[in-house]
């Protein structure tokens, strides 16, 4: 068992260091509108890094809670697609351990061990390792950036990071013409519907229409 977890984290590693700056970034905004054990509790918690820098920064501005809370949950949408997906591939773990592996469901773990299932078959022990990578850079990044954050200047782009990593898993996961046609119509597609759709329903939208015509295709 702890090999595979072990081979997890130890493949997701260098994934999630590429991470650590928009962690940073996020307990950097954190501080402005939380206390440190808030926004660390957050981190714990929600461990969802596009929510929680969006809902930082909503808080430093003097949003109201309801809002913060369902623009979370819009964002967050996209993980009902991801689980579903990895479904198959950990229906074998005790169902104890079911909700630990919902908690450590992250779009690098998802990219991660959906590449190492296609050429070593399906272990959620995998997705358990990989899962703990990113999660403890995650906690670390956030403690640096409310600690150490006021002292980083300003313009280095840290909030760039997580979008710069999720492309970069993009090619982990493209493999063949069809793949990448999907996935360009899918990019594309979320563009235009930026101008009909509110919020982030345009990235559901999108996704939702390519993954079904990918799967139609494949057929």
């Amino acid at each position: 068992m702890w090999h595979s977890v072990w081979r997890g984290l130890r493949a997701t590693i260098p994934v999630a260091l590429g991470v650590a700056p928009f962690g940073v970034a996020y307990g950097t905004v954190a501080a402005a509108s939380m206390a440190p054990w808030q926004a660390q509790l957050m981190s714990l918690t929600v461990f969802a890094g596009t929510a929680q820098f969006i809902a930082a920064s909503m808080l430093s501005e003097g949003a109201a809670y309801l809002p913060v809370l369902l623009t979370g949950v819009l964002i967050n949408l996209r993980l009902l697609l991801l689980s579903a997906a990895l479904a198959p591939h950990v229906a074998s773990a005790p169902r104890a351990l079911q909700p630990v592996l919902a908690q450590l469901l992250t779009d690098e773990s998802f990219a991660v061990s959906l590449a190492e299932f296609e050429g070593r078959g399906s272990d959620w022990r995998f997705v358990v390792g990989s899962g703990l990578a990113i999660f403890g850079v995650w906690q670390v990044a956030t403690a640096v950036g409310m600690a150490f954050g006021a002292a980083i200047p300003s313009g280095l782009g840290l909030d760039f990071a997580l979008p710069a990593s999720l492309i970069c898993l993009l090619f982990l996961l493209v493999r063949g013409s069809r793949a990448a046609m999907v996935a360009l119509g899918s990019a594309a597609l979320s563009v235009g519907l930026v101008l009909v759709l509110p919020g982030t329903w345009n990235v559901m939208v999108a996704t939702l229409l390519a993954a079904t015509v990918g799967a139609a295709w494949k057929r």
